[in-house]
């Protein structure tokens, strides 16, 4: 006759430990891969910002040309030409930085050429040239004069 086994012994116990840790194991490693996801993303978004920075900052003199080109002549085919120019650019986005006489001045925005006696102290007496951003990214601080 054949002899009868009994079926193993189930550690439940032992199984629910494994499983449990297999859980934290399998949330860890999808929390660690989102964070991944959102991490290149952002470095996606930064590498195009710096990229376009990079590629406006070498237009910013010439637009600068043009913008006094357009400032001492009546012709409107110039006017036209600055203003395209200009608006190709805020579509990828730069944005001017122009501070008014009487604004604070500020030294991540505004390069000081000079200091002139007056008051209020640490305000702009006069803009030179205006400067130029993309996002939180200075291609070319303003270029003023500062009371102190």
């Amino acid at each position: 006759m054949a002899k009868k086994t009994s079926p193993p012994k189930i550690d439940v116990a032992s199984l629910q430990e494994q499983i449990a840790t297999l859980d934290e194991n399998w949330k860890r490693a999808l929390a660690d891969y989102q964070n991944l996801a959102k991490r290149i993303e952002a470095d996606k978004k930064d590498f195009v910002t710096y990229a376009t920075a990079n590629i406006i900052s070498q237009l910013i003199p010439t637009l600068d040309i043009l913008d006094l080109a357009d400032k001492h002549s009546a012709d409107q085919g110039i006017h036209m030409a600055v203003r395209q120019f200009h608006d190709v650019l805020t579509a990828a986005g730069l944005q001017s930085i122009s501070p008014a006489v009487g604004d604070p001045y500020d030294h991540h925005l505004h390069e000081c050429l000079e200091t002139l006696p007056g008051s209020p102290s640490d305000t702009i007496a006069e803009v030179v040239a205006i400067g130029y951003k993309i996002d939180a990214f200075i291609i070319k601080p303003a270029k003023v004069k500062v009371f102190k």
